[in-house]
């Protein structure tokens, strides 16, 4: 059973779930970066109104304090329960990565658990498949979320803020 991070807006909680990413292989092309602040022009803490003009997001949903969208998709694939979380007073709170985004150090879907652990060694476990790592070079308290399968190989990952005010609860 492989697992992915899916945040819930209201909860903000990890879900384990079944998805497809077998083998480490580089981001497709066309992607992007995710990190330290953002993912191309949308960044953490960006408003709302300023979010939806980078022509990034797509499929509004949510409410009381916490909206959820979607990349578009030229952006790649997410993970069921991924996307842009943007808390009402904070801004952006979280990016979750595609199969076409990388972070900095080169770490995307498929990637081994050990070769993570060589990118971030300041990598802590929260969860049964959970990492959390503070992001390089980051000046707010930025940290990546990351969600390994049962191959050790990342199947989610996800750019959040120190504080996701009514995205974390």
């Amino acid at each position: 059973m492989k697992r992915i991070i899916a945040t819930a807006a209201t909860a903000g909680l990890l879900l384990l779930t079944p998805v497809g990413s077998a083998n480490a292989q580089p981001a497709a092309p066309g992607g992007g970066v995710l990190g330290p602040d953002g993912y191309k022009s949308l960044h953490l803490g960006q408003s709302e109104g300023a979010a939806e003009q980078t022509g990034l997001l797509v499929d509004k949903k949510g409410g009381g304090g916490c909206s959820v969208y979607h990349l578009r998709p030229a952006e790649g694939k997410p993970n069921p329960g991924g996307g842009v979380f943007i808390e009402s007073r904070k801004g952006v709170a979280m990016i979750t990565g595609t199969d076409r985004i990388h972070t900095p150090e080169g770490v995307t879907m498929g990637t081994g658990l050990d070769r993570v652990k060589a990118a971030y060694p300041r990598l802590k476990k929260v969860d049964d498949w959970i990492f959390e790592t503070p992001v390089p070079g980051a000046k707010h308290g930025q940290r990546y979320r990351i969600a390994f399968d049962d191959r050790d190989q990342v199947s989610d990952f996800a750019l959040e803020a120190a504080d996701r005010g009514r995205c974390n609860s």
